[in-house]
């Protein structure tokens, strides 16, 4: 998490979105300081913040689902930065010490034992509704940089808070071997009937589409009502035991 005092804004970092590279340029050359942690929640900053501290502008970064799944198994599949093959205990949180290294081991060694392609990863790890942290609090937020327009949307971001931008973002933490457009992974329609099944309900409260071509699969019956039952849980989770 990124702050301001002169500029007065908050930037929550949401995994995933181009986030580092975000907060980087923030500390670097918008008068931003690390505060919390990396992924810390808007709940968290607020519990410790003071009543001028809670009027800053506040943003972050949502991205299409599907490129986040895409994104995901490349950081696996290449050991990004070592976190899976040296992983190390996190600095919070009962679950992120102790549940998240086994999840995160698992999935790594899925893909190097088996030389799983993407389309195995996901029939095997993608089961229930897809959401993310962002259903906490990113509906209160001043304004969201989308991943899909990450240069512009930055620079929006600064002129909303009268900074005028220095440079166009550098690109950093950039993950390996992912070298084509993300729906070209999602190759079948088993692969796109399960995307619109899984992902349909974040897709549409966050503004993304489908293809064209994908609007033919149908959405699982009850899907609503089973994204809001285990977003209840996943709530839970996130804002009490991460």
């Amino acid at each position: 998490m990124v702050v301001s005092h002169k500029h007065k804004y908050v930037y929550i970092q949401l995994p995933q979105t181009a986030c580092t590279t975000v907060q980087n340029e923030l500390l670097e050359l918008y008068a931003g300081e690390k505060i919390l942690f990396k992924h810390a929640l808007y709940t968290d900053f607020m519990k410790q913040a003071s009543p001028e501290e809670k009027k800053y502008f506040v943003f972050s970064n949502i991205r299409n689902p599907l490129d986040v799944a895409v994104s995901k198994f490349f950081k696996y599949k290449t050991d990004h930065v070592g976190a899976y093959s040296n992983q190390r205990k996190k600095d919070f949180g009962f679950l992120h010490k102790y549940f998240l290294l086994y999840w995160d081991r698992n999935r790594f060694e899925f893909i190097k034992e088996n030389q799983a392609d993407f389309g195995a990863f996901f029939k095997r790890f993608y089961t229930m509704p897809y959401s993310s942290w962002s259903i906490l609090d990113h509906h209160k937020f001043d304004y969201l940089i989308r991943y899909e327009n990450l240069q512009a949307d930055f620079a929006t971001a600064l002129r909303k808070i009268n900074i005028e931008p220095i440079r166009p973002l550098p690109s950093k933490n950039v993950t390996g071997q992912k070298s084509r457009d993300f729906w070209s992974y999602y190759d079948t329609p088993e692969l796109q009937a399960r995307a619109v099944k899984l992902f349909s309900e974040y897709m549409n409260e966050w503004g993304y589409e489908f293809p064209e071509s994908w609007k033919t699969y149908p959405k699982a019956p009850a899907s609503r009502l089973q994204y809001e039952t285990v977003n209840a849980f996943r709530k839970l989770y996130w804002s009490r035991l991460r």
